[in-house]
């Protein structure tokens, strides 16, 4: 009964840290939230830069948008508006009050915080993206709907996703910067961005296409698996930078 006993504590323990962890993630993700309601210009910087972006693309285009043309002009409003959005995410945490989370909460559970934060924004922002695409600049020409639209939706999402923990985590590096954080996540960031951006503009342009299953489902696993592998490394090698 002792050994028992004895072989339960550690179960426990590891138990309760997952708890806690995931109670600071939560935590960590709702004030994130309510922070960005109480602060309302942020939101709706990031909206009007989204659909502002959107509005310029459609006045300088003209009637006969090709699906290439399309397809850049809507990953290029989506990464500068998941730079905007996302880019400052770490802000918050300078001076009294990075020292007091360093003391009061767990580098994972503020990460987890953070990455859930980041991908209900991203899914808010990719709603606003494809709207005002569809708003403005309707299908491409020749296209009178997607062959496949739920893939387009998909893909759109993933993509955006993908680059969002990609941002997160290069965020929380550039944020041990004093100064220039800003420039340093951009310089980390876009090309790190890269291999999404690619797979991201191929999964749409074949969506629009309506390209054989086949030639396509290899894209949003590679996205999927760039996203879950970008979060894993955050999660893994956070803590040793926020404990810097």
């Amino acid at each position: 009964m002792q050994g028992r006993g004895q072989d339960s504590e550690p179960e426990a323990e590891l138990m309760g840290q997952v708890l806690h962890t995931f109670r600071t993630a939560s935590t960590v993700a709702r004030l994130e939230w309510q922070l960005e309601w109480r602060q309302g210009h942020q939101l709706a910087a990031v909206g009007l830069f989204a659909v502002a972006s959107v509005y310029v693309a459609f006045q300088a285009s003209d009637q006969h948008t090709g699906a290439a043309a399309w397809t850049a002009m809507l990953w290029l409003v989506h990464l500068f508006s998941g730079f905007t959005a996302i880019g400052r995410l770490f802000d918050r945490e300078r001076s009294s009050v990075r020292r007091y989370l360093q003391w009061t909460a767990s580098p994972l559970g503020l990460i987890l915080g953070k990455l859930f934060h980041a991908t209900l924004t991203t899914t808010a922002l990719t709603a606003v993206v494809l709207g005002a695409f569809l708003l403005f600049l309707g299908w491409p020409q020749g296209i009178e709907s997607p062959g496949k639209p739920g893939l387009l939706v998909l893909g759109a999402w993933l993509g955006g996703l993908s680059m969002t923990t990609t941002l997160v985590f290069v965020s929380a590096v550039a944020s041990q910067v004093r100064s220039g954080s800003g420039a340093l996540a951009a310089v980390l960031g876009l090309p790190l961005l890269l291999p999404q951006l690619i797979l991201a503009t191929r999964l749409t342009r074949g969506a629009l296409a309506d390209e054989p299953w086949t030639m396509l489902v290899e894209y949003p696993l590679f996205l999927g698996a760039l996203g879950a592998g970008t979060a894993t490394i955050a999660c893994i090698l956070f803590p040793y930078i926020w404990r810097a």
